[in-house]
């Protein structure tokens, strides 16, 4: 009763040993693969040194347009009177906090549309 089961059994493993005939195949996609890997490593490798490489030229324009950016988001909105109504609200009470908020809300409306 088990025999047929055995040698159907059978034919599975030595199917399963045999050599596959699509090995070429695989090695091209592995290769093509490996070779995306390396231009992406490298384009990172090239975007950053560039980044470094302006960041050494344009130094002071650089600086001082950070110190202006960040003069204007630490903007206060509101005057707020009394300290607890300003340490509660100043986190969302500054430019940067206002399109942070945002940003956040776009970020989960998009979420809740697409998913």
């Amino acid at each position: 009763m088990t025999d047929p089961l055995d040698r159907k059994l059978e034919a599975l493993f030595e199917a399963a040993e045999q050599d596959l005939v699509d090995d070429a195949f695989i090695e091209r996609i592995r290769d093509q693969l490996s070779g995306r890997r390396r231009r992406l490593i490298a384009g990172r490798v090239a975007v950053l040194v560039a980044i470094v490489a302006l960041e050494f030229v344009l130094q002071s324009p650089l600086q001082q347009s950070l110190g202006i950016v960040t003069d204007v988001l630490g903007t206060p909105v509101f005057a707020i009177q009394g300290a607890w109504l300003e340490f509660a609200f100043g986190p969302i009470n500054t430019v940067a906090g206002i399109v942070g908020t945002v940003l956040v809300s776009m970020h989960l409306l998009i979420r809740r549309l697409v998913h």
